[in-house]
């Protein structure tokens, strides 16, 4: 006689799925978030690149972004768009899609902020729309890295994220702002590449 499915038998394999998807998720979902960080992250590193070409030549740092846009490296593996170039002292938003840029959700919103003599600042990374609330630094022209956590989930994100990309960084990361030492970068310019905005980091001979 065949057995007929019951009601009891659906409810356990249910809740079998619900268990394993609640167990999966939370990886998924990291992974994914550590994905996109990352790209914002080194979306980062190119700016402050852009800013000591932008010192070299100007002998100071800028918040215009017009100003910058000749000096970031054009990658075309770079993992996320750039909105349109925002004015002076506006952010910039960075997603991973044309249409999150249109809709200025699902990514990052970019700012530069500089000290009163506009000798040094730092360009800082929000995150919008994300499953966790952080701020990526990344600070010029000493080359600090940090992660600034909104609540809970975004602290266990912030230092799991920090522990990851240190090692591709090559210096110290940080959870929070924190004043620590860091390698020397300086950046040359030849004559040749002066024009198309390349950059070449010389690391300091002592490193970390």
């Amino acid at each position: 006689m065949k057995k007929k499915f019951s009601w009891k038998s659906f409810l356990v394999l249910l809740g079998i799925v619900v268990v394993l998807l609640a167990g999966v998720s939370p990886y998924y979902i990291g992974t994914l978030e550590r994905a996109k960080a990352g790209a914002a992250e080194a979306a980062l590193v190119n700016v402050a690149a852009a800013e000591n070409l932008y010192f070299i030549h100007h002998q100071v740092y800028t918040n215009d972004w017009h100003g910058l846009e000749r000096y970031i490296p054009q990658n075309a593996e770079m993992q996320g768009i750039f909105a349109p170039a925002a004015e002076p002292g506006e952010e910039r938003f960075f997603a991973f899609s044309q249409q999150d840029i249109q809709s200025g959700r699902n990514g990052f919103s970019f700012g530069i902020e500089l000290n009163e003599d506009a000798s040094a600042g730092k360009i800082y990374a929000v995150r919008s729309g994300g499953p966790v609330q952080y701020t990526l630094v990344e600070n010029f022209p000493k080359p600090v890295f940090a992660c600034e956590a909104d609540g809970w989930a975004g602290r266990i994100f912030c230092k799991k994220f920090s522990a990851y990309i240190a090692p591709f960084l090559m210096r110290n990361t940080s959870d929070t702002v924190t004043q620590q030492a860091v390698p020397e970068i300086s950046f040359a310019v030849d004559s040749a590449s002066e024009n198309s905005g390349a950059v070449t980091q010389q690391p300091a001979t002592e490193m970390m």
